[in-house]
């Protein structure tokens, strides 16, 4: 009988035990997440937290992530949080593995009995991240190698935008050696895949003879494991996209058809969040129970397996108290009411802001050449509150107003602005290639782009981008100097990715406002030194925007060039938008002003179920 045979026989039996044991199985799944939100997840938040203060900061983000995670504190911190997550993932695997094992095991048995197993599974998570890592090491070394041959002294955007074919060159050559550590990587995975099981039923196993039995067991089999892991990562990839997808649809047709009534709107979305709520956990669910169930049954068909099930001790404790069906019924109820009572807590001190300041980026690059004193007339004519522009420093000590580090995008080619001369900067013609009406449009100096902006209705953010570590305080000293000659302290604020340039700034200009640029971060980011936090779209959380509140901070979100976005974020209290297109903003801005507080709370209920 062939390998493929056993494992759709093993497949038959799994659907059969989970029609048996259902009610266990998501008593279980509810208690772990219980435990899991209350101890486990907390436990790696501090460890990760304890973990960037011992390296000196309280968030990283951007560039410092690949640094924090290449330091000898970041590996320790990879290897320590990592095998924790792992060890929780076990030990939910382990808990429905022995429900589905032993029809005489209860919810609560199967929760606390693979809990001895802990220091086990932590180091199973350990020996398996650290030989993951150590096999990692030469492809990261090849594609650093990679990027300091092709792409060394080359701006990052300015290659994502043009995309010249060594970008493509890079990009590929990059991609074959992760395809290739994937594989290998894959392969352990699969060889193993029976580690778990083996802990969990053989008595007296190490995790080192549990990795070697696994491996021995799977050698000969890795073929056809391989298609059955894959095709449930396919099901369940397939079923998940099908949900959500649906959820989607449904959600906004049913919004739709409540109509305006705030008695309906409020327990419409009520249970629309309590809908989606269910699926998404149910989801997560049937995900881990069927590869638990999967796990187990092919270590069923290893020959590793004992006759009989393991023995169980008939215990009284919560199993006499909370039945199955009474801890479903239970957590369905509780959730329901603290839904209910959110919803009636947002009324009660409901208060829509729409306040909201629109910044263009770079001056507006939608209308009109960016960083040029041009896109800032129109910015102003648009209605901007603020222009956002980044400044260098050249060879020769001046200031520009230019994104890219490089001069490629304007005709430079490869030159770098810090190895290049005011004069010969100002040579290239930034509008042209904008348009006829911008001709002659030259890169312009920080001196003068302060001069086109003086007593006019628009403040600037000005961000820092100093070309390494020595860039940093001569280029905040000048930009600095630059706004005193100005007389705009108040008209200016700054901004930087680096972080070392905005503690410069505090230090030699204690009044002026700096804010710090992210992409994505570690750690919580309003324990930084700012006044304001300039984020990618994505990381404006409605939680991240009121601990940063709290802490004083405002919270700005970057490119916002889709006006969908719009009511999310007034509704997170985010300060302000960065966008290419003000016009555009400002218009659908001005459109939610006009709207009445019932059409602004089915909006807002429409914006919390898309998100």
């Amino acid at each position: 009988m062939s390998v493929a045979h056993d494992i759709w026989a093993g497949v038959w039996w799994l659907t059969g035990r989970i029609k048996l044991r259902w009610k266990e199985v998501v008593s279980f799944a509810i208690a772990f997440r219980l435990v899991n939100w209350v101890l486990l997840a907390p436990l790696s938040a501090i460890i990760l937290r304890s973990f960037l203060t011992r390296w000196g900061r309280a968030s990283v983000g951007n560039f410092e992530v690949v640094s924090f995670l290449l330091s000898p504190t970041g590996l320790l911190a990879i290897i320590v949080v990592g095998a924790i997550s792992l060890a929780t993932l076990y030990l939910e695997l382990a808990g429905l593995m022995r429900l589905l094992d032993n029809e005489r095991v209860t919810w609560w048995q199967a929760l606390t009995g693979p809990a001895t197993h802990y220091p086990r599974l932590v180091w199973l998570g350990i020996r398996q991240l650290i030989l993951y890592l150590l096999i990692l090491t030469p492809f990261l070394l090849g594609i650093g190698a990679l990027y300091f041959v092709l792409w060394r002294g080359r701006d990052l955007n300015g290659l994502l935008v043009l995309k010249p074919p060594v970008f493509w060159l890079g990009g590929a050559l990059a991609g074959a050696l992760l395809a290739v550590y994937s594989v290998i990587a894959g392969r352990l995975f699969l060889k193993w895949i029976l580690a778990l099981p083996i802990i969990l039923f053989d008595s007296g196993v190490t995790v080192r003879q549990a990795l070697a039995r696994s491996s021995e067991r799977t050698n000969q089999r890795l073929k056809e494991i391989a298609k059955a892991v894959g095709t449930w990562a396919v099901a369940q990839t397939l079923l998940t996209t099908a949900i959500v997808v649906l959820l989607k649809y449904f959600s906004a047709w049913v919004l739709q058809q409540s109509g305006s009534s705030l008695a309906w709107a409020v327990p419409v979305t009520a249970a629309l969040l309590t809908l989606h709520g269910f699926a998404l956990a149910g989801l997560s669910v049937i995900g881990t129970v069927s590869f638990a169930g999967l796990v187990l049954t092919l270590y069923r068909q290893s020959g590793l397996r004992r006759e009989e099930p393991e023995p169980i001790q008939v215990r009284t404790g919560p199993r006499t108290l909370i039945t199955a069906p009474r801890l479903i019924i239970g957590s369905l109820l509780t959730l329901i009411v603290l839904t209910i009572r959110g919803m009636h807590s947002s009324l009660d001190s409901l208060e829509l802001q729409d306040q909201l300041q629109i910044t263009a980026h770079r001056a507006g690059a939608a209308n009109a050449p960016e960083n040029s004193v041009a896109a800032l007339r129109r910015a102003i004519i648009d209605r901007a509150d603020w222009a956002e522009i980044d400044v260098q420093r050249t060879k020769d000590d001046a200031i520009i107003v230019l994104h890219d580090t490089d001069l490629a995008r304007v005709g430079g080619g490869k030159r770098q602005v810090g190895q290049t001369t005011l004069q010969e900067i100002q040579q290239f013609d930034i509008g042209k290639l904008q348009g006829p009406e911008f001709a002659g449009e030259r890169i312009p100096t920080f001196d003068a782009f302060l001069e086109a902006a003086r007593n006019q209705p628009i403040g600037l953010t000005v961000e820092l981008k100093p070309h390494g570590k020595d860039d940093e305080e001569p280029l905040t000293r000048l930009a600095i100097a630059a706004i005193r000659r100005a007389g705009m302290l108040d008209q200016c604020r700054l901004c930087s990715q680096s972080y070392e340039s905005l503690m410069i700034a505090r230090r030699l200009e204690p009044g002026l406002k700096v804010g710090w640029i992210g992409a994505n971060a570690l750690g919580d980011l309003t324990k930084l030194n700012v006044d304001f936090l300039m984020l990618k779209t994505d990381l404006c959380t409605e939680q991240l925007v009121e601990r940063a509140t709290l802490q004083g901070m405002a919270v700005h979100a970057w490119t916002v060039n889709d006006p969908g976005w719009i009511p999310r974020l007034l509704d997170r209290e985010v300060e302000n938008v960065i966008t290419d297109d003000p016009v555009l903003i400002r218009e659908r801005l001005d459109e939610i002003r006009r709207l009445d507080t019932v059409d602004r709370l089915i909006l807002r209920a429409r914006s919390a179920l898309l998100d």
